[in-house]
């Protein structure tokens, strides 16, 4: 470890709960006390239900949602459409659009206040399902990022906060237009999707019978875009409730008082290191990362340093520690790149340069756990978190 002075890590969320978010959590929190789960235990892995079940009744839960998005989509659009075709050329112009805009605007707002509804009861839901039954603080991370806010960003399509600790940041490498822009379209795509699919769609494709075709068409593709967006939203509610338990498992299974008796403070700076690069590497604040980075610095007892991120650094590191050691940090790393259920074009040009040998071990290995968590398969995700100091 470095020896300038340290302090101990703190945590800060850069901008508070926006009033979308904050909508989310108070109905999640509403939902918990409603049918009283709010202080239920959280349930281990082990005692929930086998992939399988867990499969089924996930998909059941996403099933049912995708097609109530579907019957709003298409509902909302018809209401467009019929007000189009009954009252175009039979009004005064201008009293004709602002009745048009007036419909399509209450639509779309009717549209989306079902979808952040459906969305919410969807991933309560899974939250259920899964065991994770507190909705309290701190039952996630620290502050105001408890289970119900990573769950309500995820149900709303909320971008995840900013988030400082341990001086790391996942967008170093993204250029300040860039950010702009992925940020714009973040917070646009919501309004804008549906709306272009009931008015581009409608407006500028076609003309005379070729409208009239493309008017009707607008009806099935807008409810199969908000079905999508509900199976997204479930899938990524999933991804954030297994990390979450599979986070939990690692530290208090994985890493018992014996097994981190027998790591060297370079192997403990080094498991830190190995999530901090994977969230440059990979360009986001997803919670998986935030929570197994977190519960490893409390567990490890890690204080406030440099440049915990440097991917050099890291690499520099594994060849200092011994050879059980450095298998130790491959599977962590080899976890901590799937966490957030994606690999980037960075992890998987850079990941080869830490695995060496072994790339094609642990690169499938990778692959296999991303795929497990998006599956919805945690029980066959867990056996992949091993970490030991055996190769693989």
């Amino acid at each position: 470890m470095s020896k300038v002075k340290q302090k101990k890590a703190t945590y800060n969320r850069e901008e508070s709960p926006g009033f979308v978010e904050g909508i989310g959590v108070k109905y999640y929190r509403y939902l918990s006390n409603k049918f009283g789960t709010a202080d239920i235990q959280n349930i281990n892995i082990d005692d929930l239900p086998p992939d399988v079940t867990l499969q089924a009744l996930a998909s059941n839960i996403t099933s049912f949602a995708a097609a109530l998005a579907f019957g709003v989509g298409a509902l909302t659009t018809f209401v467009t459409i019929w007000v189009e075709w009954t009252y175009q050329g039979t009004m005064d112009t201008m009293l004709y659009y602002a009745l048009y805009g007036s419909v399509l605007v209450v639509m779309l707002l009717i549209e989306m206040a079902v979808l952040f509804w459906l969305g919410l009861k969807t991933v309560y839901s899974l939250a259920c399902l899964t065991g994770h039954n507190q909705a309290t603080k701190g039952s996630c991370l620290p502050g105001d990022d408890a289970v119900p806010n990573i769950l309500a960003r995820a149900a709303l399509e909320v971008p995840d906060p900013i988030i400082h600790y341990l001086g790391i940041d996942p967008l170093k490498h993204l250029s300040k237009s860039k950010l702009f822009f992925v940020a714009f379209l973040y917070k646009a795509k919501v309004l804008l999707s549906s709306l272009a699919v009931k008015f581009v769609l409608i407006r500028f494709f076609g003309k005379g019978e070729a409208r009239t075709a493309f008017t009707w068409v607008a009806i099935p593709i807008t409810g199969l875009w908000d079905a999508f967006t509900l199976y997204k939203v479930a899938r990524e509610a999933r991804l954030r409730l297994f990390g979450n338990k599979l986070a939990a498992h690692i530290v208090n299974d994985m890493l018992t008082d014996s097994f981190i008796k027998q790591l060297s403070p370079k192997a403990r700076e080094g498991s830190i290191r190995a999530i901090a690069t994977m969230m440059v590497l990979s360009q986001n604040y997803h919670p998986n990362m935030l929570v197994l980075l977190l519960r490893l610095t409390d567990t490890f007892k890690i204080k406030e340093s440099c440049e915990y991120d440097n991917w050099e650094d890291f690499l520099t590191l594994l060849n200092e520690v011994s050879a059980e050691e450095r298998y130790f940090l491959l599977d962590l790393l080899s976890v901590s790149a799937a966490f957030d259920g994606h690999l980037s074009q960075l992890e998987k040009h850079h990941l080869p340069e830490a695995f060496k040998e072994l790339t094609d071990v642990y690169m499938e290995r990778t692959e296999q756990l991303k795929t497990y968590l998006l599956n919805g398969q945690l029980h066959a995700a867990k056996t992949l978190c091993t970490l030991d100091f055996n190769p693989g």
